[in-house]
């Protein structure tokens, strides 16, 4: 068995990207970006083998309150908003999310084959940076929080850059855009190259991370017009709803 890399991913192919999971099982890809029991089951794999990992309860919890202030957290968080006990999670709920969130747990991992080791661009970034200087100047700090947060970002950008692209490009591509809008000057000269990216990879990066904004406002206008069916059972009903509405015309 090859042994994992820590520098680059297995990338998707041009087929599995044209073949959507929209397509294979009819849910509308808006309706899958925003699914919570594929999240849940998403972070609390992730967390296991971190320093901070979750209990299903946490996890479960946490998810309730964000459900109960329906994506009004800046109000919340400002006080604007009061908090209502409405966001409590019983114990029949719990029971119910913990046995669907087991389910995908085992869903995801079967998967991706139980493989669950990925290279990830962050540690790059910092290299990067250093390699360039950058942080020589006083606004090395500014540069890479920037940086990191183009590349928070996006790892929910609808374009799937992180399976699409290796780890040195993204970090290559966020460091770019960080220091223009910075103001961080770095060599005059096709630097990203010595970093195995071309200028018409790192072209479109930029565009595609520059446009994670109009992404997010989009998002934020779609949400407020009403809430999206978040759980299996929800789009069950949902689903049921749409063909019931489709058989009276």
């Amino acid at each position: 068995m090859k042994e994992p890399s820590h520098l680059a991913n297995p990338l998707a192919s041009v087929a599995q990207l044209e073949t959507s999971a929209s397509q294979l099982d009819g849910v509308p890809r808006e309706l899958e970006d925003s699914e919570q029991d594929s999240a849940a089951a998403s972070l609390y794999l992730a967390a296991k083998p971190s320093e901070h990992s979750l209990t299903p309860r946490q996890l479960h919890t946490v998810f309730a309150f964000l459900d109960s202030v329906n994506g009004k957290y800046a109000e919340v968080a400002s006080g604007k908003l009061p908090l209502t006990p409405t966001w409590s999670l019983s114990e029949g709920d719990f029971e119910a999310q913990r046995e669907r969130l087991y389910t995908n747990e085992a869903l995801i991992l079967r998967t991706l084959g139980f493989q669950t080791h990925v290279a990830l661009p962050y540690s790059l970034c910092i290299n990067y940076m250093q390699t360039l200087g950058a942080f020589s100047g006083p606004d090395g700090s500014t540069l890479a929080k920037r940086a990191f947060a183009h590349l928070n970002s996006s790892l929910l950008s609808p374009q799937r850059l992180y399976l699409t692209h290796q780890p040195s490009a993204l970090a290559t591509a966020s460091i770019y855009l960080a220091a223009r809008e910075v103001g961080v000057s770095l060599p005059d000269v096709e630097w990203w190259e010595v970093f195995d990216v071309d200028r018409e990879e790192l072209g479109f990066l930029v565009v595609a991370l520059r446009s994670m904004e109009g992404f997010v406002v989009d998002q934020q206008q779609v949400w407020r017009s009403g809430r999206f069916p978040m759980t299996v059972g929800e789009l069950r009903v949902a689903i049921k709803d749409a063909r019931g509405s489709m058989a009276d015309e």
